[in-house]
């Protein structure tokens, strides 16, 4: 489906620290092969990053390329992170219609001779329980704990908040299309107002012949707004932030985790603007018929959107 309106990948502390060599179970050092390259045994580590995140932002995502140069498959079985609670291993899959994230507990073989990419969309690492933001332009260091090679500690380079790699990551601002901040290259520039915007890019990313999209209530408070949506069966509410350039973009969309000013403030709105969109949204709400409401609750679990409205 196109049931994919979400969540924010975001937030950290940051480290601007260079690469730090750790030792392997065979005692080898991984050592920094090239700029952005990092070897443990027959591993290479390239092109690592994370995205910065918003104020508040409870989690971040990051990013990289994994080689095995051996003959023999390995596995990476587990991140460590200086900050956050946790760093996981997720992968997107499809479940009643829905793209929603898989913890992979048992880690992630990289075959022998074959190489794994981590990118938005796909597999990713997910920092989990963030004290702090990532800002674009710093660096944030991440252990890696391979099966055979062993740990390394891999330099990852903090980007823009729409990056798709680290190679030409800096998105151009276009007067009249959201492609500045991904979200389909979609004209807002030929609607009225703000709510006309909203609706008319959620629309355009999601909406199909076969599903429409409700949208309602849509709730502005400056850059910030929060929406409820429909389509078919199910439903869910979204955070959407207006960028440098003036163009919305959805960050996040979940279940009854944007229903009321402590969910809000717990996903990165600012407390007195949470405080003031909880009111609106119980407000109106309260207006729509019941089962709209309850459709809202239906959306299990937070999801991302990246640069080409794909949940991640």
């Amino acid at each position: 489906m196109k049931h994919r309106i979400c969540a924010l990948l975001l937030g950290a502390a940051l480290f601007p620290a260079d690469a730090v060599a750790q030792h392997s179970h065979h005692g080898a050092a991984p050592q920094s092969a090239a700029p952005h390259e990092v070897t443990a045994g027959a591993l290479a580590v390239s092109g690592a990053f994370a995205r910065a995140t918003l104020p508040r932002a409870p989690v971040a995502g990051a990013y990289l390329t994994l080689t095995n140069h051996g003959t023999q498959a390995d596995r990476l079985v587990s991140v460590t992170a200086p900050v956050g609670k946790e760093v996981q291993i997720h992968d997107m899959i499809h479940k009643d219609g829905v793209m929603v994230m898989r913890h992979l507990p048992e880690g992630l073989e990289i075959p022998a001779g074959g190489s794994v990419t981590l990118r938005p969309g796909g597999l990713h690492l997910m920092i989990m329980g963030l004290t702090d933001k990532l800002v674009e332009g710093q660096r944030l260091e991440m252990t890696l704990h391979f099966e055979k090679a062993g740990p390394a500690t891999v330099p990852f380079d903090i980007l823009a908040l729409n990056a798709r790699g680290p190679a030409g990551h800096t998105a151009g601002k276009d007067a009249g299309h959201a492609h500045a901040h991904g979200q389909a290259a979609f004209d807002q520039s030929a609607l009225d107002g703000d709510e006309g915007r909203i609706i008319g890019l959620l629309k355009h990313m999601f909406e199909t012949d076969g599903a429409p999209l409700i949208v309602a209530p849509v709730l502005i408070d400056g850059d910030v707004a929060i929406i409820g949506w429909m389509q078919q069966e199910t439903g869910g509410r979204a955070l959407l932030r207006r960028d440098d350039a003036g163009l919305w973009r959805v960050s996040l969309c979940t279940g009854d985790g944007l229903k009321g000013e402590a969910g809000m403030i717990a996903l990165g709105v600012a407390p007195t603007v949470a405080a003031r969109l909880a009111r609106a949204q119980a407000g109106a709400e309260a207006q729509l018929p019941p089962d709209h409401v309850a459709a809202f609750a239906r959306f299990d679990g937070v999801l991302h959107i990246d640069d080409n409205g794909q949940g991640h």
